[in-house]
């Protein structure tokens, strides 16, 4: 029985056998963690701030110098 049509979209809306396994994997996967962790937003603002201070400091560096090179 095929109730999906050549692009793989089911045409018997819930009914269809295929979309009821599909969901039943997808819920599977999410419930044991098939996904990926999520990431802890903790390292991503402390990475961040990392960046930010390494372009605030290529920044001071590249100023003195235009200063020292073109200053009066």
């Amino acid at each position: 029985m095929n109730c999906c049509n050549s692009h793989g979209e089911c045409t018997q809306g819930r009914d269809c056998p295929i979309r009821k396994q599909r969901a039943k994997e997808t819920d599977e996967a999410y419930i044991q963690g098939g996904w990926g962790k999520v990431a802890d937003p903790y390292d991503d603002v402390t990475e961040t701030f990392k960046a930010l201070i390494a372009v605030i400091a290529v920044t001071a560096a590249i100023t003195l110098l235009a200063y020292m090179v073109w200053g009066k």
